[in-house]
């Protein structure tokens, strides 16, 4: 027998662990039909994407939640699911058999159509004898039908190990119309405080990743959040690796082919986790798409990106490793005008579409910090963190070109930075008296720790765009969209060590005027 060569085994399973996750079902027995060794719904529901006439409603059966496949066989699982129009589920208007597929973990994606526009709807399902949690969510308004209000929570950078999810609390007594995650949803990694423990080490294949999305699941104020109301996803490095880059780690010598199999297992056990439709399945290529855009009547589109997948190789990498590092505006590479942060196809798409629509407001949904920020070195020689939009300046640059002739009414949301920050968007970050084109938001974590207070607010006065920075609490933000203004609280908690840490407040407000970029302090 020929020995196979190692580049030939990875590209065998590389096809494998891809197409083992778009081939069609073919199971035919039932299995559980009874009692099952636990709650078969422990990790909660969850819907999301949320458009005129749907949803997706989404569930995993685990009983066993920390086990292998949640503590069930290789069978499918039949799972009924019941949509309401009150919560006592006395007018039922659509109710439906699935399936939970064991090559899916028994997760349920259950993409919902015909239903009319702009209502309310409770939802559960069933399965062994049992009833799952009741969740509630939403069709949007028609496209282009008049909106008043719409009331959106966005959030980042939830660590497991460094604190409760406390914030979700006062999220869901804000009682959104939409939850935006803007990335981070899991890390794989442990660092900082801990108040308790990942249940296994850094993951790097199927089973760790899903390992470490049930134990985050688990947590009950993400579960509450996710019955609360429907969600939208963008995602940032630690749902697969911290600052990879495409098919390149973190670590240096690490083969693109071996990490694209790591990759490839993150992206299967964040599809099966979250309520994602049928279009981001992973593709025969081991890609998955999770842009796209969200639109709500005539008052809001929100651009969903991916800063992750199909973004170039850090310029200035290091030889301790190929993240992100600070490094001055000179290194090699920073210039180059082939540098892309979308990918050409995400990127092409913004520019047919970003700002041509209906609506009222644009807001692009990335993952971290979008404005500059000089962290000017001791000499006063200009620098950036290469990680992030200042190591991708000409990307960017043609991101602020289609901003500034769009709409007015553009805000940019983020997170990753651990860090609650207002900013002007300019049209130029490197002319102090360009226009200012659009507002920036960004919030700080749910739990992740941050100790740059000081070091930040020393880079301020070289930062004049940048109206406010607080890194001290953690929190999520609120936006309140209107015709003529969208309100933004800026909201924190006392703290993330225990479930309960008092009331949240404000750590600041803003208004934008319809019409006048820029962030105004209430």
């Amino acid at each position: 027998m020929l020995p196979i060569s190692r580049r030939l085994a990875l590209k065998t399973a590389f096809a494998a662990a891809a197409a083992g996750f778009v081939q069609p079902w073919r199971g035919t027995a039932l299995a559980q039909t009874g009692p099952m060794p636990g709650d078969p719904f422990s990790l909660g529901v969850a819907s999301g994407d949320p458009t005129p006439d749907g949803f997706v409603l989404w569930t995993r059966l685990a009983p066993l939640p920390l086990e292998p496949m949640g503590g069930l066989g290789d069978q499918p699982v039949e799972v009924v699911l019941e949509i309401a129009e009150d919560e006592n589920f006395r007018r039922i208007v659509r109710t439906q058999r699935l399936m939970s597929r064991p090559d899916r973990a028994h997760a349920v994606h259950a993409e919902i159509y015909g239903l009319p526009a702009g209502r309310e709807y409770f939802y559960r399902f069933g399965a062994g004898g049992a009833d799952s949690p009741t969740g509630r969510t939403r069709t949007a308004p028609e496209f282009g039908a008049p909106l008043d209000r719409l009331r959106a929570a966005w959030m980042s950078c939830q660590h497991y190990e460094q604190g409760f999810f406390t914030p979700y609390q006062d999220m869901v007594a804000q009682n959104p119309d939409i939850l935006i995650h803007t990335g981070d949803y899991i890390y794989e990694s442990s660092w900082g405080p801990q108040v308790r423990r990942h249940p296994a080490p850094e993951p790097t294949n199927l089973a760790g990743y899903r390992l470490h999305h049930a134990a985050y699941k688990l947590d009950r104020d993400l579960q509450a959040a996710h019955a609360a109301a429907p969600w939208l996803f963008v995602w940032d490095d630690h749902e697969v690796d911290n600052d990879y880059a495409g098919d390149i780690s973190e670590e240096p010598g690490v083969p693109e082919d071996e990490f694209r199999l790591r990759r490839i297992a993150a992206y299967r056990a964040y599809f099966e986790h979250l309520p994602l439709r049928g279009r981001s399945v992973l593709s025969a290529a081991g890609h998955m798409r999770t842009w796209g855009s969200s639109v709500w009547g005539n008052l809001v589109e929100f651009w969903l990106t991916d800063g992750r997948q199909y973004r170039s190789p850090d310029p200035c990498p290091s030889p301790e490793d190929r993240g992100g590092h600070l490094e001055p505006q000179s290194c090699p590479g920073i210039q180059d005008e082939s540098q892309t942060y979308f990918g050409a196809t995400q990127e092409d798409w913004l520019r047919r579409n970003f700002g041509r629509g209906t609506a009222r407001w644009d807001v692009l949904v990335q993952a971290t910090l979008f404005s500059r920020l000089n962290q000017s070195l001791p000499d006063g020689t200009p620098a950036a963190y290469t990680d992030g939009w200042d190591g991708f300046p000409i990307a960017r640059r043609r991101m602020t070109d289609i901003i500034g002739g769009r709409n007015p009414n553009t805000i940019i949301l983020g997170g990753d930075m651990h860090c609650h920050w207002a900013s002007n968007v300019k049209a130029d970050y490197f002319d102090p008296d360009s226009a200012v084109i659009g507002s920036e938001f960004v919030t700080t974590s749910i739990t992740s720790h941050s100790y740059l207070y000081n070091i930040f607010n020393g880079m301020l006065p070289n930062n004049p765009h940048i109206l406010h920075m607080d890194d001290r609490q953690r929190g999520y933000g609120l936006a309140d969209f209107h015709p003529d203004r969208t309100e933004v609280s800026q909201r924190v908690v006392d703290g993330v060590a225990r479930r309960s840490q008092g009331a949240a407040r404000d750590q600041a407000r803003w208004v934008v005027e319809a019409g006048r970029p820029g962030p105004q302090r209430l």
